[in-house]
């Protein structure tokens, strides 16, 4: 039952305050870190998805109304962001494959998108699934190990029907 709330209310939030920056720079000041879109805006009272460092993973973060990052604190809507300004849920750091930087086959990126993605999954020692938990069904957690979300996809691994 806590997983299925969790589960909608992370696809709720993804689905309610998405957008996805593909490009742009942080900046600060002494007031806090803020984001410069190319074309020279920046997010204000909206989350942003953010794939900073390029690696093809955006985190997703707030902004308020005067565009500053929001961080290690609830934003308006009751979510938590740690120090970075990170989203989390439950101390996990929410991310989303970004397509445009990515070699992950299309159809993964679909599947990709349906899920409240996080910054990893389990992997059992044997099997061709990925798992939110390291102990779901007959899965050895001493033995489970961990990995993004996208290096999964990548690997051909798909999702379990049980965990997620």
């Amino acid at each position: 039952m806590r997983k299925t709330r969790l589960l909608l209310t992370v696809l709720s939030l993804s689905a309610a305050f998405s957008s996805t920056a593909l490009a742009g720079t942080w900046q600060s000041d002494s007031t806090g870190w803020w984001y410069q879109n190319d074309d020279g805006t920046y997010p204000e009272n909206t989350w942003q998805w953010i794939d900073g460092n390029g690696d093809g993973i955006s985190e997703n973060y707030y902004f308020d109304a005067d565009g500053y990052c929001l961080t290690n604190t609830t934003t308006p809507d009751g979510s938590t962001v740690n120090a970075n300004g990170a989203l989390t849920v439950n101390g996990i750091v929410q991310t989303q494959v970004t397509p445009a930087k990515t070699a992950i086959p299309q159809s993964a990126q679909t599947e990709a998108a349906s899920l409240p993605v996080t910054a990893t999954v389990w992997i059992p020692a044997t099997g061709k699934k990925y798992h939110s938990i390291p102990n779901c069904g007959r899965m050895n957690p001493d033995k489970a190990t961990q990995l993004s979300l996208s290096d999964a996809l990548a690997k051909g691994y798909t999702r379990c029907s049980k965990c997620y």
